[in-house]
């Protein structure tokens, strides 16, 4: 079209930026701080013990542990649990320690069915502990 309004490429100016120069200083610039920051890696010393601390069963202070055997049968401590839920549920509601400091660990054989340990959990939840959880051996 002649006489539009377009410039052409013969002698129109350049409206984009070149931005090539200004990613070579920035990557300059992040090598160079990269180079000068100092490396953050120095150990803090922790001890670590060398052997888990045993819980005495009589002791006060130890948390409760529900213990299920490869039969599925579940025991507070040393206390038998009933394997009727609301009968658990009962018992567990009648625990002192357990209702004053409201977490329990459940430890289970390996050969105990997972629905077992389910139940028992719900027992748990439904007594009013908020917090249940699982015991493991050390890694």
């Amino acid at each position: 079209m002649a006489g539009g309004g377009t410039p052409s490429d013969d002698g129109g100016a350049v409206s984009d930026i070149n931005v090539t120069p200004m990613v070579d200083v920035l990557l300059s610039l992040l090598i160079i701080f990269m180079v000068a920051t100092p490396q953050q890696n120095a150990q803090m010393p922790i001890t670590v013990p060398s052997q888990a601390p045993q819980q005495n069963p009589n002791d006060p202070d130890a948390m409760l542990l529900i213990s299920i055997d490869a039969a599925g049968k579940a025991k507070l401590g040393e206390s038998d649990l009933s394997d009727d839920f609301d009968a658990m549920v009962e018992q567990l509601k009648k625990n002192e320690k357990l209702q004053s400091d409201g977490k329990v660990a459940i430890d289970a054989d390996p050969k105990t069915p997972y629905g077992r340990v389910i139940v028992v959990m719900s027992a748990a939840h439904a007594s009013g502990v908020p917090s249940v959880g699982l015991a493991s051996n050390r890694l």
